[in-house]
């Protein structure tokens, strides 16, 4: 079977509409029947991909975020946040901002962000009598920060079939995520001045102590993932199980908001969003193993060695690509067909696999704002009930500091590697 006819099948049948996992499935079965491969290979390449003690992190944080989310965890944090910065003018966007930091490091998902502490801040800034565009644009931007500060989830993904060590990509997307909050403020007062946005009352000194003491446990959680990293004492792997349990007793015990009925949903819930990535890393196992059977890596490497000998280069090229890609698929998915084609590329041109694991998901998370397939999009309109569309032109101009926070980190990879490496884990 011809990679020209395989890739055909593919996207033709994303294009009619067919799941991911099944667009990326059937060219597969075809391909190892035509080529009188045994189906055995399927089932074992599926399984293969999926029996990784790495992965198992991606359930937990999962749930570990949903726990918290369940009860007044998202409000507190956004109080807080707001008796920080909410007097200044426009203040309730960079609220937006430090209160996506702040969530990124329990959720590891841009979608939840958005999802779950986004309806409290499109609420609270509706209330205030907010743009409109500066609610939902900004609501979407921030969530961006989710997958890059960690945990993420995508970074779980990439470190299982690249080959990169889990916590150096972790640690990598600290810089680069406040990098991005700090260009968002920017944003943010730009669009402040330019909407006549209000400011609050400024909240006093004791507010302030009691909006952080309300705040403090569930914002202890972020540091005792990373804590556990940086320090060594656990695997990521570990950390998300430990922030089971935080999560657990804070939001079982100690606020008292989370019944067995409710465990019970959250499990289930869990599940519901675990399986559909299970199954696209599966499906594309065996899609990314024809892929290198048919030595595209190889082609593409030759490709741009011919291209280019600049690193730079290299790296604006995979930006475009990526870009490109994420207004079409999600983020998993384009880690798990791209990974395969990187690893040879990094090697010839000396590039790290842990600043092209930071540079690929942020690429991926802006793709989240981009239509037709923008995930983010969609979590919005079933959030406000506007068209997807309109989002969309809302979300426009929240890209520009998006992609120039990709190009600093792509320009400047310190901004990724300096804390690994100043740990020694890279």
């Amino acid at each position: 079977m011809h990679l020209g006819v395989f890739f055909a099948i593919f996207f033709a049948s994303l294009i009619i509409g067919v799941p991911v996992y099944l667009s990326m499935l059937i060219p597969s079965i075809l391909y190892l029947v035509l080529n009188d491969m045994s189906l055995y290979m399927l089932a074992q390449k599926c399984m293969n991909g999926l029996n990784s003690f790495t992965l198992i992190a991606i359930p937990f944080f999962i749930m570990a975020a949903q726990v918290m989310n369940s009860g007044s965890v998202t409000t507190r944090i956004f109080n807080f946040c707001r008796a920080l910065c909410g007097h200044y003018k426009g203040g309730l966007g960079y609220v937006n901002v430090l209160a996506s930091v702040i969530f990124s490091g329990m959720s590891g998902s841009a979608v939840a962000d958005v999802g779950g502490l986004g309806q409290v801040e499109i609420k609270a800034m509706r209330e205030a009598k907010y743009d409109e565009g500066f609610t939902i644009g900004v609501t979407a931007a921030s969530g961006t920060i989710g997958p890059i500060i960690p945990p993420s989830i995508p970074f779980v993904v990439y470190a299982t079939y690249s080959g990169a060590s889990t916590g150096a990509l972790f640690m990598a997307g600290i810089l680069p995520g406040i990098f991005m909050a700090l260009v968002l403020c920017v944003m943010c007062k730009y669009m402040a001045e330019k909407t006549n946005s209000p400011a609050d009352v400024k909240a006093t000194f004791p507010e302030r102590i009691d909006a952080f003491k309300k705040a403090a446990l569930a914002m202890l959680m972020p540091l005792l993932i990373i804590g556990g990293i940086w320090t060594g004492l656990a695997t990521p792997t570990e950390a998300a199980m430990v922030a089971i349990v935080y999560a657990l007793i804070v939001s079982g015990c100690i606020f008292r908001e989370l019944s067995l009925t409710k465990l019970f949903e959250i499990i289930m819930e869990t599940i519901d969003n675990t399986m559909p990535i299970m199954v696209v890393i599966a499906a594309a196992t065996i899609f990314s193993f024809i892929v290198s059977y048919e030595r595209l890596d190889v082609r593409m490497l030759e490709f741009f060695v011919n291209l280019t000998d600049s690193p730079l280069i290299i790296l604006l090229c995979l930006n475009l690509m990526v870009l490109i890609l994420g207004m079409f698929f999600d983020c998993t998915v384009i880690v798990m067909l791209l990974t395969p084609l990187l690893i040879p590329l990094a090697k010839n041109f000396g590039l790290s696999m842990t600043h092209i694991g930071v540079i690929v998901v942020l690429n991926a998370m802006i793709g989240l704002l981009t239509p037709p397939v923008g995930y983010s999009l969609y979590v919005l309109n079933s959030v406000t009930g506007y068209p997807v569309m309109k989002i969309a032109r809302w979300c426009l101009p929240w890209m520009v500091p998006l992609i120039f926070t990709l190009l600093a980190i792509t320009v400047f990879p310190e901004i990724s590697l300096f804390i690994p490496r100043m740990l020694g884990i890279i």
